[in-house]
């Protein structure tokens, strides 16, 4: 898959190199395991907001991905830095080799670490993200290859800043990982 390869390299790179997403109508499918009936507590405070921001940044790169939008507000809304410039990068790619993404991908995020302890400002999340079903298509119509995506390992750093949690920092593995 044509965004999911450059999603693979640059987002790595990103989350490699730098140390220790709303008002989109469309999200992301949940895992579902996390629709059936669970003993556990969902997650509440920090841990919530910082994975709405990651689940937002997905559902508007997931309606962006459908038209190959790099310029659409939505991504700017969950997603920012170094995860924002890959997206736009990815979209853009996309749209100069004539390439949009139909379907969703599934996602099954939580929350791996928080900091600093006592008032976190920063979140790791860890998930594996599957896009078996988030296919690149050629405008002109048909699939670009008949390579499906699947279960790839994905991390994502999330910060807040002024009360508002984004996405910064996003390594997504390769097919398989997870």
């Amino acid at each position: 898959m044509v965004l999911a390869g450059l999603l693979l390299g640059a987002l790595a790179a990103c989350l490699g190199g730098c140390g220790s997403p709303s008002t989109s109508t469309v999200a992301p499918r949940t895992d579902r395991a996390a629709a059936s009936t669970s003993t556990t507590q969902p997650p509440s405070g920090v841990a919530a907001a910082a994975l709405a921001a990651y689940r937002g940044m997905w559902a508007d790169m997931v309606v962006a991905s459908h038209t190959s939008d790099y310029q659409s507000p939505l991504l700017s809304q969950n997603a920012s830095g170094e995860a924002l410039s890959v997206l736009v990068q990815g979209l853009a790619k996309n749209q100069a080799q004539g390439v949009v993404v139909k379907g969703e991908p599934v996602l099954d995020p939580s929350v791996t670490s928080l900091a600093p302890a006592g008032s976190p400002t920063q979140a790791t999340i860890s998930d594996c993200f599957d896009d078996t079903h988030w296919l690149d298509y050629k405008t002109s119509g048909g699939l670009v290859n008949s390579t499906p995506g699947g279960h790839r390992a994905t991390t994502a750093i999330v910060v807040e800043s002024g009360g508002t949690w984004k996405v910064t920092r996003l390594a997504v593995q390769a097919t398989g990982t997870c």
